[in-house]
């Protein structure tokens, strides 16, 4: 993993990340533009929610288009946790674990602007069992499998990356600087990776499908759990799609 010299994030960038992403999403082809103010009810496909929204002339519902990790972003903390804890409880049983994870997560990416769901990918695709002591054979260390040469920036307060709040502060970090430095969510996660030339892993190009398959997994279930339709249970009728 390639980073910025080591330090705190200045709130100023703080505050870019998530936008940041978002654009990258969308140039990458993972995200559609969101309308400006979207309706109470929406259905939820895959990368996109169907909002439903009156028509001009009758009155009636035509789904539009939102952008479904804008739509995490706005949700609440307090809506996230729950959804996240029983997402990461299918590969622990450690529940104080788990909830300890979950806790860590929502707060880097409040802190840091990262969405959770991309924080969550990272973390399953490193460590899929939750081993906060796990370490790799070249060195790398905890549930986000951070390299200790990374250990020690300010904003997280320590250096013990089999801590989990440490870890997850550190892999989220080196994450936040790599979208803000990089034209592709996949060429941040290619970073985050290690992956240049591929000569010591010759796969780790499939590195940033994984991620982002599974950030995807996630955001689904999260919006779902909390109020959103999923496809299969929306009403059938047709859809509009919004322009770009």
């Amino acid at each position: 993993m390639r980073i910025a010299p080591r330090g705190g994030v200045t709130k100023a960038c703080e505050f870019t990340v998530m936008g940041t992403l978002v654009l990258l999403l969308v140039m990458s082809g993972e995200g559609l533009q969101v309308p400006d103010a979207p309706t109470e009810r929406a259905v939820l496909t895959d990368g996109v929610i169907l909002t439903a929204s009156p028509a001009a002339d009758t009155g009636a519902a035509v789904p539009t288009l939102l952008d479904s990790l804008r739509a995490e972003s706005r949700l609440p903390t307090v809506a996230l946790r729950r959804p996240l804890e029983r997402y990461l409880g299918r590969f622990s049983d450690d529940r104080l674990l788990v909830r300890r994870i979950s806790v860590a997560v929502l707060r880097e990416s409040r802190r840091q602007q990262v969405p959770p769901s991309l924080i969550t990918a990272v973390l399953l695709t490193e460590n899929t069992t939750l081993r906060p002591d796990a370490e790799s054979s070249v060195g790398a260390q905890g549930l986000m499998q951070v390299m200790p040469f990374h250990a020690g920036a300010r904003l997280c307060n320590s250096a013990d990356l089999v801590d989990v709040d440490s870890n997850i502060c550190h892999g989220t970090l080196i994450l936040a600087r790599n979208l803000r430095a990089t034209n592709t969510s996949a060429a941040a996660l290619l970073r985050y990776n290690g992956c240049v030339r591929g000569t010591n892993t010759p796969d780790c190009w499939r590195y940033p499908n994984k991620v982002l398959a599974r950030a995807s997994v996630v955001r689904r279930e999260i919006l779902a759990s909390t109020g959103v339709m999923t496809a299969d249970q929306a009403p059938s009728r047709p859809v509009q799609l919004a322009a770009r």
